[in-house]
């Protein structure tokens, strides 16, 4: 009887021995698979990230495409405007505490100049303010005087000036935004300030524009700030 007793102990000892030994082999069956599973789970969140950003490159790249060739239409577009006739605007300017409202006219064309004229009483040209390839003139037409700024003379004042320039903001700020019924342009500095209503209805592209320029021969020739002060 305790012969039994020990064989069968023995038995019991053996048959939960081998289901340890069979549920550890398990385990670690499950665990490589738990382990594929992860490592697969890794991988496909790395493929999915990289194809994101590729795909947000690709949208960037395209965006970019459609943004290069709209902006090369709208340069080609506003190239073939070569002359501009702004016959009806409104300037104000101040300088020095003195401000004045008045209407006046714009002519423009591209690499040559541009010509503004101050009409403040019954069409009457009181200034007359010339841009050609080497400097500014302003001249008051009716005590015939002038004063001559060159495009360093217009820097040294803060003002970034030549006909590049100009042409460049006669195309940013008036052919771009030709479609709108009143554009108000503004420009100041050092206590300088000056704003232009430019009414579009009467603005006419590639116009005939005569840039001829005033012959001041027989008027004199002053200093800005005596100008001004004349004015």
């Amino acid at each position: 009887m305790k012969g039994n007793w020990l064989i069968a102990l023995m038995v019991t000892g053996l048959l939960i021995a081998g289901g340890c030994a069979h549920k550890k082999h398990l385990t670690r069956a499950e665990r490589a698979a738990i382990e594929a599973a992860e490592r697969q789970r890794v991988q496909d969140s790395i493929e999915a990230a990289e194809l994101k950003r590729l795909q947000e490159l690709e949208y960037k790249r395209v965006q970019d495409s459609i943004a290069a060739a709209q902006a090369a239409a709208e340069a080609a577009r506003r190239a073939m405007v070569q002359t501009l006739l702004i016959p009806r605007m409104t300037l104000t300017i101040v300088m020095q505490g003195r401000q004045f409202t008045t209407p006046a006219s714009m002519r423009w064309q591209r690499a040559k100049g541009a010509m503004v004229s101050v009409q403040p009483i019954a069409g009457i040209e009181m200034i007359r303010i010339e841009l050609d390839e080497q400097a500014l003139l302003v001249i008051d037409k009716i005590n015939r005087r002038y004063t001559r700024l060159t495009y360093a003379d217009l820097e040294q004042m803060g003002f970034n000036a030549d006909l590049n320039t100009i042409d460049g903001w006669v195309d940013e700020h008036i052919l771009s935004r030709k479609d709108e019924p009143q554009l108000l342009l503004q420009v100041s500095r050092d206590g300088m300030s000056g704003s232009a209503v430019i009414y579009t209805n009467t603005m006419q592209v590639n116009a005939n524009v005569n840039l001829r320029p005033t012959n001041v021969e027989l008027y004199r020739q002053v200093t800005l700030e005596q100008l001004i002060k004349g004015i």
